[in-house]
Order: C-alpha cells, then sequence, then structure tokens
C-alpha cells in the first residue's frame, strides 16, 4: 500500500496533483478532515485498496502538529517507506498571477484581504510542514501538463517507492530550483555560446557535448560529481529517502548545465542502478544576445 499526502501553497497545483493521482489509479480525497485521516487509512487497508492519495489543506499550525503526529505513526506501521509527504509550492509572483487569471479568490482571503499577505501568512503557516516534507515540487515554471508528467513519473509505478534522483539542469539568471538537495555550478567551464557555430544549438547536441567535455576541467568535475553520487546513493538508501534532487546550473541553462545533466542521469542509470527524471528546465529558453 501507498499513501501520498499532498499539501502546499494555494494555487501551487495541488488540485492537479491530486487528479493526476486519480488517473493512474489513486483512490484520491479532497481535503480530508485531519481527524479523519487514521480511520480512513484503516478502512483503505481493510478494503484491500492498493494506492491512496490524500490532499490537506491547514489554516493554522496546531492542526500541523495533529497532522505531523498522525503521519509519524503512519510511517511507523507501514514500513518500506511507502508513505510520502509531498509539498507543492511556487513563487508569490506566479501564485498571484495564477488567482488573477481564475479570479479565484485565495482560501484565506475572508480573514486577510491583500493576496499578497494571505500567500504571505500561508507560507507561514506552512513552513514546518515544508521542513519535514518527503518531497518538494515547486511549480513556479511548470505548465500544467509539465506538473502531470512530473506526478506521473514520481508515482505511476511501484518502482516509485524506491530511491529516484531528480535531475535539473537551470540557468542561474532564472533562479536555483527550491527542491535541490544538491547544486552543482558549472558556470567556470567554457561556455559554447562564444562558439558562433554551437550557440544555436544546447546541451543535447553531439557537438555542444564534445566542445565541453574537451576542457579537462569539465571532465575533472564530471568525476567529482560521480563520486559525490556514489558516496551518497548508498547513505540516501540506507535512511528511507526516496528521492534526491541533483540541480546542475549555468548562466542560462541551454548548454553546460545540460551537458552535465545528461552525462549524470547516464550514470546514475547505467551504474548507480537506480531511476533518473531529467528536466532541461531552461534549455527552451530563448538565448540571450
Amino acid at each position: 500500500m501507498r499513501i501520498v499526502f499532498i499539501t502546499g501553497i494555494s494555487g501551487s497545483g495541488k488540485t492537479t496533483a491530486l487528479k493526476t493521482l486519480e488517473d493512474i489509479g489513486f483512490y484520491t480525497v479532497d481535503n480530508i478532515p485531519i481527524d479523519m485521516i487514521y480511520d480512513f487509512i484503516s478502512l483503505t487497508k481493510k478494503a484491500n485498496i492498493k494506492d491512496v492519495a490524500l490532499s490537506l489543506f491547514f489554516k493554522e499550525e496546531e492542526t500541523i502538529k495533529k497532522f505531523l503526529e498522525i503521519i509519524t505513526k503512519l510511517k511507523e506501521e507501514i514500513k518500506d517507506g511507502k508513505v510520502f509527504l509531498t509539498f507543492i509550492e511556487a513563487s508569490d509572483e506566479a501564485i498571484i498571477r495564477r488567482y488573477k487569471e481564475t479570479r479565484r479568490k485565495h482560501p484565506l482571503g475572508d480573514d486577510i484581504k491583500s493576496i499578497e499577505n494571505a500567500i504571505k501568512k500561508e507560507k507561514e503557516i506552512m513552513k514546518s510542514i515544508y521542513d519535514v516534507s518527503d518531497i518538494k515540487i515547486d511549480t513556479t515554471q511548470m505548465n500544467i501538463h509539465q506538473l502531470r508528467e512530473k506526478i506521473r513519473e514520481l508515482f505511476g509505478d511501484e518502482k516509485g517507492t524506491e530511491l529516484t534522483f531528480q535531475i535539473y539542469s537551470f540557468g542561474f539568471r532564472y533562479g536555483i530550483p527550491q527542491e535541490s538537495d544538491l547544486v552543482f555550478d558549472v558556470r567556470f567551464i567554457k561556455n559554447p555560446n562564444f562558439d558562433p557555430q554551437l550557440k544555436k544549438f544546447d546541451g543535447t547536441h553531439p557537438e555542444v557535448q564534445k566542445f565541453i567535455f574537451e576542457d579537462e576541467n569539465a571532465r575533472k568535475y564530471l568525476e567529482m560529481i560521480k563520486d559525490m553520487i556514489r558516496f551518497l546513493a548508498d547513505r540516501f538508501k540506507k535512511e528511507g529517502k526516496f528521492i534526491a534532487t541533483i540541480s546542475v546550473g549555468c548562466t542560462g541553462g541551454r548548454h553546460r548545465s545540460v551537458a552535465f545533466a545528461e552525462k549524470i542521469k547516464e550514470f546514475i542509470e547505467n551504474e548507480i542502478k537506480v531511476k533518473a527524471i531529467l528536466t532541461h528546465r531552461d534549455k527552451e529558453k530563448e538565448a540571450p544576445i
């Protein structure tokens, strides 16, 4: 049995995540009252329901404390790391834009008139649950289809209960992915963007990769990253960590970070032999002039 709790910041995509889980076979309940969780899980066990997803909304920290006691108890009872607390978030600007587009009221809107202040208050309330979440998904730069794909990749089969590496390539000019566990900066590597023949391609192109890894610094740094992953992979598994997020950044997120991320994914799948999900977050953004 897998139990996935979906929570996070209002407007970040919780409803989309829950509906996607329903599409892939989870029995879902939206905004279940905290006091009903334990009894509900007990009933689903008796009914032999395999996978359950519950979305949660919190207005106060006391309710969060009560929930954290419940999930701690569930994790002790349901072994093999099959209880997941998933936190979905987005930047203030992205959430404000989404509320303006949908013209919906923020859930805290009755108590706090300004949507900016409502978002700030909700993030303050949710900080303690964010800190202990097993999976963090930042949807700031995702569309609805990308979020659905992310959820399917994470929970689409039983293999999703094993260690998975989530790999991002990104551009520092657009910000570091918030869910990162490890961040590797490759801006010191020679840049294909300054080569007129290579600038139009991205880091998945063989010629770009050849250009980058002809540099001894790039090769040495890649081996250092591999050593770090080797060291951490076994420890993550022993800890029962479900997902580890590696982010590789260059200036714009089109060339060097993409090339390194491709190599890291290949290494994880072939040598560490666990699942790797690769996202080139900024690869399709317009190349700087």
